[in-house]
């Protein structure tokens, strides 16, 4: 009798183990396939490695919107990178920059002394519907700031939110 019990009992942590690994693979096969809609979105964008190779270091500030924020403005991403101090970091921002520009199909800019001081720059949609855009600006003490949004706003919903007064 006890051996029926015990070959009882391991078939039922067998049984469980199967089942929490399911759940597992389930759960990491979401993780991956969000992660991949998330850097899909920059794919092919230079300013993608700007995110990826300069976000962690000191100095540097990267902000990522949740969910709920992104659907209030009828976006689907929003990232930003801010850096203090952009001595060692403006070269490389300008190239990448000026090689994404390239695809874009509107592009506003103040130009001080044959420098971008801030950009706006409206890509192709994505997908159809999808609205792309990268924003730059230059601040005080040698700083700059780099955003990537896309979502369903246009370009008159992006311009009144960004100049919008806060309360």
């Amino acid at each position: 009798r006890t051996g029926y019990i015990q070959s009882f009992i391991q078939r039922l942590i067998l049984l469980k183990l199967k089942t929490m690994n399911k759940i597992i693979r389930i759960i990491l096969f979401i993780l991956i396939i969000s992660g991949v809609g998330q850097s899909y979105a920059q794919q092919g964008l230079q300013i993608a490695s700007l995110f990826q190779k300069y976000g962690k270091q000191k100095g540097v500030t990267v902000v990522e919107l949740s969910k709920e924020m992104l659907e209030t403005y009828e976006m689907t991403l929003y990232k930003s990178i801010s850096f203090k101090d952009t001595e060692k970091f403006m070269p490389e921002i300008r190239r990448c920059l000026e090689s994404d520009k390239k695809r874009a199909k509107k592009i506003k800019e103040i130009i001080e002394e044959g420098e971008v001081k801030s950009g706006y720059y409206q890509l192709p949609p994505q997908k159809g519907e999808i609205n792309r855009f990268i924003l730059f600006k230059t601040g005080k003490k040698g700083s700059a700031t780099l955003l990537y949004i896309e979502g369903e706003l246009d370009a008159d919903d992006l311009v009144t939110m960004l100049f919008m007064k806060k309360d």
